[in-house]
């Protein structure tokens, strides 16, 4: 099976080749993936759904190097902040009510990855994090948005989301990749990174069972929900994918390896507007790269 061109400059990047925007693009615009990227969602930008299809076609884009190079990609990217940016933060209505922790961070970290150039955008989305993310069990969120603890069923009550922290630290990680740490930057990953790593990665206090029946199953790239590969990921960036407590979440990983040596897409994502990089339940290309890359192998 021919590789799709995205992934050979996904594999070229990642080692440091040096790519110019000529090259990147030629290799874009081979790409039968990126082709289907770039098809413009049928769902309408005015309604609620319209705006997260275009953010899933952004976060799908922004796991492959140079897509914000493209002028669909810069298009949309210019589009989803005029839809959702606030003062505060990033919003899937457009005003403070519609702030969610999870899509808060996605959103910056789509922009941060796909070069969006406009940092005090930016900036809000990370101040929101540092402001606002809960970290803790019981700790008190004082944002006063109400789609926030009402309309999305309290995505920070008395236990905060466990998805809107890993999101919220991989943002906070980009940022720190892309524009230096601070103190306060510093402090809060060190926070957020120990509350996952005291769930083991994966799993619920109360039981020791998976947090969510997805979070155990492969799937690459990641939206709204996380899982095992993108958790030790975000740990493996941090420097601490070697803490003990990440070792059953690397072992389980680790079987799911097939005997021909490749991982398998276990699950897709919104079917209305996700581009499955890996077809599912065969041999992925892309999955087997990235898990392969993580383990060091």
């Amino acid at each position: 099976m021919k590789e799709d061109t995205a992934l050979t400059l996904r594999k070229a990047y990642d080692t440091g080749e040096q790519i110019t925007n000529e090259m990147a693009t030629d290799l874009l615009r081979r790409s039968e993936l990126v082709e289907q990227l770039l098809l413009k969602p049928k769902q309408r930008l005015e309604l609620f759904v319209g705006i997260r299809a275009y953010e899933w076609r952004l976060v799908e884009l922004s796991e492959i190097p140079f897509a914000g190079i493209l002028p669909e990609v810069r298009e949309w990217m210019q589009l989803l902040v005029t839809k959702t940016f606030t003062p505060e933060g990033f919003s899937l209505t457009g005003h403070r009510d519609g702030v969610l922790a999870c899509h808060n961070a996605l959103i910056s970290t789509l922009l941060m990855k796909n070069g969006f150039n406009e940092r005090d955008k930016i900036d809000a989305g990370i101040s929101w994090i540092l402001k606002y993310q809960s970290l803790e069990r019981g700790e008190v969120c004082c944002w006063t948005g109400k789609d926030l603890n009402t309309r999305f069923g309290g995505c920070m009550k008395k236990v905060p989301c466990y998805y809107g922290v890993v999101k919220s630290m991989v943002a906070l990680t980009e940022y720190k990749k892309r524009y230096g740490a601070s103190p306060e930057i510093d402090s809060k990953l060190h926070q957020g990174l120990e509350y996952i790593l005291r769930h083991e990665v994966f799993k619920k206090f109360s039981t020791g069972e998976p947090i969510e029946g997805s979070i155990v199953k492969n799937f690459y790239p990641f939206s709204y929900k996380s899982n095992l590969i993108e958790i030790l990921l975000l740990l493996k960036d941090n420097g601490r994918h070697t803490d003990p407590r990440c070792a059953k979440a690397t072992k389980l990983l680790l079987r799911k390896k097939g005997k021909d040596g490749y991982w398998r897409a276990e699950i897709s994502q919104m079917k209305s507007a996700w581009i499955d990089f890996d077809a599912l339940s065969r041999p992925g290309e892309w999955i087997s790269y990235v898990v392969g890359r993580l383990l060091g192998r």
